[in-house]
């Protein structure tokens, strides 16, 4: 089929056939400064520093919400990667489960400028789901 079809096919789709994400809210004194979602599983993230420096470590605070049954995560793995170099960090990080949903992964450092994907694998009633996001560092 060809890429133009398959594109215009999915947006074409009614309303009633494409799953919510689930709701999502973060608790109390958590300012997220993103959110990726998919059809059962939503994360609200925040880094630590806000800002984040070429060189410089910092962390990822994550809460996750995923729709039932499935309702709980067993699970998180974050990393990153620069998908145009073909290569990740030259740390690994380490996550920490927290309340209420939440994890801390510690130990992050890009250690060049460009673009970084922040990788999320939630795992969940025996299989994994990845949820990525974007960061460009100058």
């Amino acid at each position: 089929m060809p890429r133009g079809l398959l594109a215009l096919l999915i947006v074409c789709l009614p309303a009633s056939e494409v799953p919510a994400a689930p709701a999502c809210t973060a608790p109390r004194g958590f300012e997220p400064s993103g959110r990726i979602e998919s059809s059962d599983v939503v994360l609200l993230f925040r880094t630590v520093p806000a800002s984040i420096e070429v060189g410089r470590h910092f962390s990822v605070e994550v809460i996750v919400c995923v729709e039932p049954p499935a309702a709980v995560a067993t699970g998180l793995r974050v990393d990153a990667q620069m998908p145009e170099h073909r290569h990740g960090m030259n740390y690994r990080p380490r996550v920490v489960r927290g309340g209420e949903g939440g994890y801390v992964a510690e130990g992050f450092l890009f250690h060049m400028p460009g673009r970084w994907q922040l990788l999320f694998d939630v795992e969940r009633g025996g299989r994994t789901d990845r949820l990525s996001t974007d960061i460009v560092l100058e």
